[in-house]
């Protein structure tokens, strides 16, 4: 394998790699994470994780650094590494061990792109595909599942990266003009001072994971209410604005006058299987003051026009040309444009992810039948907060993501009571 350069959204998740680092962190690491009603097969999960690096050799490339930029670099030897766990009795979930999977730290030039780990408990096993953010997004760690699991070979990921596509599409100078239009929104946007939700600056103490399930008819519920108040189109729209709402009846810890949320743009063509590596996403924002906060129907209208507005003016396009810019500033310096305000004030009042039902779906791995999945993800501290909304056989899951020492359990509980609340419209 040939030194492959990060492209400008990979490079944005090593840029958050080190602000995570930087706020005593582990590094950006996160897992997708499988329920299985048996014990698989171990030799079949090894031999699996011993051929895929051979179709895909991005799976085991190290990152090296070449002035300012990055680059993966394999040569040819790396093994994608399997850990055998025993799952804890008093976490069938496994989030806890997860929580420490994701807490385990590596230097980002020694960080491994995945490690598949397998909890075994009595009659029922988690398995977690961990992965380095800057190898693949959340999207893409769900077709590294597939093709880790299936045998196909019919698609060139390289050829198939779709970030790069887009960029290539602008000349110099339009990429300039949309970088500008870009820096002009989260310009107006930084006009308002973000709620934050932490109580405490003490150090983060790691990542700590709270599930919050949905069964099938709860989660029906909660999609058609996503239908009815942002549209076909806007689930993601309607998940952040309760979670808005939430986290002022929960008792938001720090000022503020707005909820600012960024959230990603998959760029793949639907049902794509390739491109697996790279993260091929852009950004937006959703951001509504309190005034807004305290209407619930107000509040998704405000959503949905921001929304369409922001495509309309092709500001997910601008944002790759922001990205692409910032890719040539040292990393510390691209973090602190990013995450903060002219002020200085932290920009995200939590993050966000809503990647829909698991696709293409596991029919059996390894000789078990999957019965539900979560995501994990690292986040900076501030916001210390993130939140991961998935999918499973019609039921949904919320991973509350926090940095453990920045907040009191009374608090994650109310978060989660009034989050539950506001998704089934109980609250409305």
């Amino acid at each position: 394998m040939t030194l492959q350069r990060l492209n400008p959204a990979d490079h944005f998740t090593l840029m958050m790699d080190d602000q995570i680092r930087r706020s005593g962190l582990a590094g950006n690491f996160c897992a997708l994470v499988l329920q299985l009603d048996g014990e698989p097969d171990v030799e079949a999960l090894r031999e699996r994780a011993r051929d895929f690096p051979r179709r895909f050799p991005r799976a085991v490339a190290r990152l090296r650094r070449q002035g300012r930029r990055y680059a993966w670099d394999s040569d040819g030897t790396a093994t994608l590494p399997f850990h055998l766990h025993e799952l804890a009795c008093d976490s069938p979930a496994g989030e806890r061990q997860l929580a420490a999977i994701v807490n385990a730290a590596a230097d980002a030039e020694a960080a491994a792109p995945l490690e598949l780990h397998l909890l075994r408990g009595p009659g029922h096993a988690v398995l977690a595909l961990k992965w380095f953010h800057p190898a693949c997004d959340a999207k893409g760690i769900e077709l590294v599942l597939h093709h880790l699991l299936h045998d196909d070979t019919g698609g060139d990921d390289a050829a198939a990266a779709a970030l790069e596509g887009l960029l290539g599409r602008s000349g110099l100078w339009e990429r300039v003009r949309q970088g500008w239009q870009a820096k002009r929104n989260i310009a107006r946007l930084d006009r308002r001072a973000s709620i934050l939700p932490e109580h405490g600056d003490g150090e983060p103490g790691g990542l700590a994971v709270r599930l919050e399930r949905f069964d099938a008819g709860q989660s029906r519920r909660i999609l058609d209410q996503a239908r009815a108040s942002t549209g076909l189109t806007g689930t993601a729209l309607y998940f952040i604005g309760c979670a808005m709402r939430a986290l002022l009846e929960a008792g938001a810890g720090d000022g503020g006058d707005a909820c600012l949320v960024p959230y990603a743009v998959n760029l793949r063509r639907s049902r794509a299987l390739y491109p697996v590596f790279g993260n091929q996403v852009s950004f937006l924002f959703a951001q509504a003051g309190r005034e807004q906060l305290t209407q619930r129907e107000r509040l998704f209208e405000h959503l949905k026009a921001q929304n369409r507005e922001a495509v309309k003016a092709g500001l997910d396009r601008a944002m790759l040309a922001l990205m692409q810019a910032g890719s040539w500033l040292p990393l510390a310096r691209y973090g602190d444009i990013v995450r903060r305000a002219p002020r200085g004030r932290e920009r995200s009042s939590f993050w966000f992810s809503y990647t829909g039902a698991l696709e293409p779906r596991p029919a059996e791995v390894a000789g078990c039948r999957v019965t539900d999945m979560y995501q994990v993800s690292q986040v900076t501290a501030p916001p210390s907060l993130g939140l991961l909304v998935s999918g499973f056989d019609g039921r949904l899951t919320v991973s509350i993501n926090y940095a453990a020492r920045r907040f009191a359990p009374d608090w994650i509980d109310a978060l989660a009571q009034a989050l539950r609340a506001e998704l089934l419209a109980d609250a409305a």
